[in-house]
Formats: structure tokens, sequence, C-alpha cells
């Protein structure tokens, strides 16, 4: 660390998303934290985010058309001056006060990311659903890929430089190839406190309509790291049961609604 108190550089990629935006700034503004950076990287985005951009003079920020969320990111570290770096998307927020609690871990010995708890909002119905994020290692995120909890994860950026940080050719599943790569140098610290909410809605790109694309990014990935495990196949059968139940239950409001 360069500091006593180090810089913690948090990028957040964006695209239209101006109504959970500002909660989103705002999560990362009140964390009673005195040494931290917030960059945005929009992509262009067509709604009042940008105007809301402008209420903060505090970030950095860029409204710019990009290659998807993986080169935002990137785009978003070269600009990062930061000792440790954190990823929240604009429709996430982090939970408060937790940037002490993330920098005393990195200073505890040889830690290259963190993780901690997450809480799903269920924006439709408004409420929230706390959820225990599971021990990550390597085998384990090939076992299942879900366990990523990106919201409250946090990494060394040297660690994440030399890795490579985050691969522009994935569109879906870029935290997971990222996550892959760091845990080939170490698993990371798993902390039992919730730090970040996950906003479930419709917009956004973990949808059930992704899913395919996001398996055919999966599958690339178990071929590029020799995964033969009979697990892999239990993966892929998760997934479309996902995909059968959500298109039977589509069905069936249809058929009730007359449409």
């Amino acid at each position: 660390m360069n500091s006593a108190i180090p810089k913690i550089s948090i990028i957040t990629p964006s695209y239209n998303q101006g109504q959970y935006i500002e909660q989103n700034i705002k999560s990362v503004l009140n964390q009673n934290y005195p040494n931290v950076e917030h960059i945005v990287i929009d992509g262009g985005s067509s709604d009042c985010t940008v105007e809301i951009l402008k209420k903060f003079p505090h970030l950095i920020w860029v409204s710019e058309k990009d290659d998807g969320q993986a080169d935002a990111l990137n785009k978003g570290l070269k600009l990062a001056t930061g000792d440790l770096v954190g990823w929240i998307n604009s429709d996430d927020y982090y939970q408060e006060n937790i940037f002490e609690s993330v920098a005393s871990n990195f200073s505890d010995g040889p830690v290259d990311w963190v993780i901690g708890n997450i809480t799903y909002r269920l924006e439709s119905k408004g409420i929230e659903i706390p959820d225990v994020s599971r021990p990550v290692s390597y085998r384990s995120l090939l076992r299942n890929p879900d366990i990523v909890r990106q919201q409250s994860t946090f990494f060394r950026r040297s660690t994440l430089e030399e890795v490579g940080a985050w691969n522009s050719a994935f569109h879906m599943v870029m935290d997971l190839d990222l996550w892959l790569r760091m845990a080939k140098i170490s698993s990371p610290r798993m902390i039992h406190s919730n730090w970040s909410f996950f906003r479930v809605h419709e917009a956004q790109k973990t949808v059930v309509k992704n899913l395919i694309p996001q398996m055919r990014e999966i599958e690339y990935l178990f071929q590029r790291e020799n995964y033969t495990s009979p697990t892999r196949y239990m993966v892929y059968i998760k997934k479309y049961l996902t995909i059968l139940r959500s298109s039977l239950k589509s069905i069936i409001v249809g058929t009730r609604t007359g449409k």
C-alpha cells in the first residue's frame, strides 16, 4: 500500500440507468472514508444519466460509446489511481460505511482480493433478500459459475493489472473470466458481512433472455480451461431449466390474460 489509508478506486460502468445511478453514486460518496475516487464510464446514455453525473463534481466520468462492459471497465482502470479497486454497476449500490473494513482486510497479510456478502433487492416487489457469498476458488468457480459476487468484490490493483484486468471478448461473463484468472494466483478472503445490494429488475443483463448467450461464453471458458468434469453438464442443465421455467411461466401468464 502507498499510505496508511489506502486509496480505493470505484469503477462504475453505466448505460441508460438514470433512474438508479444517483443512489449508486451516493452509496460511494457517503462511505465516510477519506481516500476514495469514483469513476463512472457511461456508454453514451440517452436518458438522464449525464445530467445526474453533472450534479456531482467529485466524480471522474466520461460518456461515450464503448465496446461493452469489459471495455468500459478497462477504461476506468486506466483512469484509476487507487491501491484497491472495486467494480459496481450503476443499478447496484454499496452498504453504508464498508470501505474502512475493505481496506483493513487488505492490510492484514498477503491478500489479493476480498469478497463480502450481498443482498438482493427485488425491485418489482420492493423486498430485500440477504445472501451469503460462497467460498471462491478456481475449482469452485468451474463447478458453479453462479457463485460470482462482483458487487461485493475488491481487488488489489497491482494483481488486477497482473492478470490482465477484463477481457473485452466477453459480454456476459467477463466477471467469471476475471475470477478464474485471479483464482489461479490466490483464493480471495471471504468476509461474512453485507457489502452491497444487487438490484434485480427487468432491464438488467442477467435476465432470462440472456442465459443462452451467457451459456455460450461459459462453454468457451470451460473449453479454455480444459474442464471436462460431469459437473460441467450440471451447469448447463441448471441454466436450461431456468429458461424452461421462465418460458412456461410466460405461456401460462399469456393464456390467463388472453395474450
